[in-house]
């Protein structure tokens, strides 16, 4: 009887965890680690909007482009110790896979744009 009641027990439970949904891979938050970030001046950007040096804008390297499904999202960005959110407003079509080009004034709360290029994560909002 004891054996009965434990396997009804372990199948149950067992049911359970196999009925559990999973997360849909569309809603997983994806983070880009490492990626190359480098700065350039807004103007009119690719998906419309007039931005400038003070906006916290970035452009959108060309293979996750989409194109411009990724337009006024928010992304997260992480670089030196410092986390802030900027908007994708731009494509960079040189930009690797992955990269983000950063508004001059968005690129200097992470580095001197001397530098001209960092390392960072992002991940999208």
């Amino acid at each position: 009887m004891r054996f009965s009641l434990l396997t009804v027990a372990l199948a149950m439970v067992s049911g359970i965890a196999i009925g559990a949904p999973n997360p849909d891979a569309s809603t997983l938050e994806k983070r880009f680690d490492n990626a190359r970030m480098t700065f350039f001046t807004p103007g009119l950007g690719a998906c419309g909007v007039v931005n400038t040096d003070a906006d916290h804008v970035v452009a959108l390297n060309g293979a996750q482009w989409d194109g411009g499904a990724h337009c006024n999202q928010n992304v997260v960005i992480n670089a030196n110790g410092v986390t802030t959110t900027a908007t994708i407003v731009d494509l960079c079509p040189g930009c690797p896979f992955g990269g983000l080009d950063l508004s001059t004034g968005l690129f200097s709360m992470f580095a001197s744009t001397d530098l001209g290029v960092i390392s960072g994560t992002w991940n999208f909002a």
